[in-house]
């Protein structure tokens, strides 16, 4: 059954030259130093503390807890605007159907070693995605359409890949409801704060080609979405992760 999902990309090879492999490494590490910013503006100005004025929680398990950003009217309240709380990372492109789709916060602790979890994360071709999925549910199918940056045995954790996934709707059996799919840049890896700190980051960024035009029996979502881990001490990570996901509809939730 998981293999199934895995059967083969829907579009022409997408391929990259040199210089658009030299762009994309590049894009991505922009998006990640901005993303990584926010986290360290968390940690140092906010002292870790959820500003309850601009975040409304949503939920918690454990000691994590899910926030998604307030809407306009309660934001403009605080002094503050939309355009001022969305990073340059996070304006998704004009074609994009949702007006403002929520911003989603996700901050606290979980179980594990830095290490371990990034093994986990990183699956740059198609047969890790395979592994994976194996205990990941919640999408129909995925292929991994261009291996951008590989990972090596000095940095076996740095990996550059461009993915589509689809994700399984609630009704789709029907034909009412129509399935949405991703296009985006995958990047993984683990860098150093300014204190000298060591962190893993995981990033889905929403990204075009060619090739990849979307599909008749699917919409075109566009995300936005990363993941700063950092050890606090042993068996302990800290988890911050913020993410935007325009799912195609105003009538859908966040996928997050």
């Amino acid at each position: 059954m998981t293999k199934d999902r895995f059967a083969s990309s829907p579009f022409a090879d997408v391929r990259v030259s040199d210089l658009e492999r030299h762009e994309l490494i590049n894009l991505a590490d922009i998006y990640v130093e901005d993303y990584i910013e926010k986290y360290e503006e968390f940690v140092v100005t906010g002292k870790r503390r959820v500003d309850k004025h601009r975040w409304q929680h949503v939920k918690s398990k454990d000691n994590l807890h899910v926030y998604t950003e307030r809407n306009r009217k309660v934001l403009s309240r605080a002094g503050m605007t939309l355009k001022d709380s969305l990073s340059a990372t996070q304006q998704l492109r004009p074609s994009s159907t949702v007006l403002n789709p929520p911003v989603v916060l996700s901050v606290g602790t979980f179980s594990g070693e830095l290490d371990d979890l990034m093994y986990g994360v990183v699956n740059p071709t198609l047969d890790d995605m395979r592994i994976k999925a194996s205990y990941v549910h919640g999408f129909g199918s995925a292929a991994a359409l261009c291996s951008v940056l590989e990972p090596t045995k000095k940095d076996p954790f740095r990996s550059i890949v461009i993915k589509w996934i689809a994700v399984d709707m609630p009704l789709q059996s029907t034909n009412l409801v129509k399935s949405r799919d991703f296009v985006f840049i995958e990047a993984t890896g683990t860098t150093y704060l300014s204190n000298g700190d060591r962190i893993g980051y995981h990033l889905l960024h929403s990204i075009e080609f060619p090739q990849t035009k979307p599909l008749p029996n699917k919409i075109r979502g566009n995300l936005s979405m990363f993941g700063c881990f950092k050890r606090k001490h042993r068996q302990v990570i800290e988890n911050f992760a913020w993410g935007i996901v325009d799912a195609g509809a105003p009538t859908l939730s966040v996928w997050f």
